[in-house]
This record gives C-alpha cells, sequence and structure tokens, in this order.
C-alpha cells in the first residue's frame, strides 16, 4: 500500500498536469536555486530527484517533477548525510547542499532566478561579510549558540533582501533584536534582519533580491553597529529555532 507521502504526490503531479496540461516536465541541465521547494514542479525538481534517487534511494516515480514530502523528505536526509542536524536538516535546498549535491551527481546550480529581475544576492549588506558566524558556541545566549551570522558594518549602511519575497513583519518590538524586519523568501524560508537603525518597508509589501530593507543599527542588545541576520523556517518566529543562514 502507498504511503499518505506518495498518494499526495501522486495527486500533486496529477493536478498539476489537470491545471497546466503538461504530461511531464523535461530535466534540467542547469538547476536553478529559486525553483527548488516545496510545492514546485518543473525541470530543475527532476534533475534534482533523479540525484537524490541515487544519492538515498528517493522513489520518485509517483510524481516525476513534483517536489512533494517524500522529495523533503529525501532531502532532508541528504542534509543529514553532508552533517547537517536539527532544524538545519529541514528538506529545504540552499546553496550549499545543492551544490554540493550538483558536485556529486552531475549537474550545475544556477544561483539566480533564472534571468527575471531580483532574484538572489551574495550578502544581506552589500560589500561586508560575516565577522561573528552562526553556531559560535556562547554561554550568554538561552541557546547555547549563535543563532544566526553577524556582519559588521558603519551606522545606516544599507541592508538588502537576500531573494523575492514578501515582508512579513517589520517593526521596533525586537526587544533584544531592537528595530526587526521579517522576510518571507521564495524559497519558503523567513530571514530575519535584527539591530537596525532604520526600516524602509512593511508588512506585506513585496520586494525584490537586492532591494533595499533598512540600514545597520545598534538597537537592541549590542555591543556595536552591525546587521545580526537569521534563516527560519516558515510560520511565527520561535527563538532557536534556526539553521545556518543560507539562501
Amino acid at each position: 500500500m502507498p504511503g499518505i507521502g506518495e498518494i499526495f504526490d501522486s495527486v500533486a503531479g496529477s493536478v498539476a498536469e489537470l491545471f497546466t496540461g503538461e504530461p511531464s516536465v523535461q530535466r534540467a541541465e542547469v538547476v536553478s536555486l529559486s525553483d527548488v521547494h516545496p510545492g514546485a514542479r518543473n525541470g530543475s525538481v527532476l534533475t534534482v530527484q533523479e540525484a537524490l534517487e541515487k544519492a538515498v534511494g528517493l522513489d520518485y516515480s509517483s510524481a516525476p517533477g513534483t517536489f512533494g514530502p517524500r522529495t523533503k523528505e529525501a532531502y532532508a536526509k541528504w542534509q543529514r548525510h553532508l552533517g547537517y542536524t536539527g532544524s538545519a536538516a529541514d528538506g529545504v535546498p540552499g546553496r550549499t547542499s545543492l551544490k554540493k549535491l550538483g558536485a556529486e551527481y552531475g549537474f550545475k546550480v544556477r544561483e539566480g532566478d533564472g534571468g527575471s529581475t531580483g532574484g538572489r544576492v551574495g550578502s544581506p549588506v552589500p560589500g561586508h561579510g560575516v565577522n561573528y558566524a552562526y553556531g559560535v558556541p556562547n554561554a550568554r545566549y538561552q541557546t547555547g549558540y549563535h543563532t544566526g551570522d553577524d556582519y559588521a558594518a558603519p551606522e545606516r549602511t544599507p541592508v538588502v533582501a537576500v531573494r523575492n519575497g514578501t515582508v512579513k513583519w517589520s517593526d521596533a518590538r525586537g526587544g533584544a533584536y531592537g528595530n526587526w524586519i521579517g522576510l518571507q523568501a521564495d524559497n519558503g524560508r523567513v530571514y530575519v534582519y535584527c539591530h537596525l537603525s532604520w526600516r524602509d518597508v512593511h508588512p506585506g509589501q513585496k520586494v525584490k533580491a537586492g532591494q533595499r530593507l533598512g540600514r545597520v543599527g545598534s538597537t537592541g542588545n549590542v555591543t556595536g553597529p552591525h546587521l545580526h541576520f537569521e534563516d527560519h523556517p516558515a510560520g511565527p518566529f520561535r527563538y532557536g529555532h534556526d539553521r545556518k543562514p543560507a539562501w
């Protein structure tokens, strides 16, 4: 008897065929990261499924090209194979894990969005890199580790959307996080921007990757101006329900 995941995937594929009129998808030679996420149906997903079949034994025959629960479960297994644990092994492809899958099973990854406006950018603080990384043990935090990546930069340095998405919240009620913004991105993740001096966006606003969201600040509990940047799953914000930022 097929499992619930297989039934769901099969129904998802059938519904997609019904509404698109396309009986199948064609394998993509180059996988676009922005195309590979739960609910998607396209050639990039099919290429990833083929790789996951070899890597972790995914049976995608019931819904080729559809990123349903079985594919998500298989991708989480691949993430655990790479050493990801907890919420970091959530089954949602990130840049690093997808590139490693491609390197091992013969496909290239395009990090943009396939040529449409927006796409993705290299840093939430253009021109600045991480100076204090995710996961560093620190007893000062309730989790016992640093829950995001910090980008030290002068006060009022612009911070930008790392992907296309919708502003989930933008307010001064972040407590220790000070002025903060939550970006619900097009890959299903929520990216959290903290300690801002200024916010340019409002809840519900659609934004493109690279668009300015606000400016670096030192609001909340800080020792100097920087952006604290976190990566969370969809849903209400929960402290410590994070992974190493990837987009």
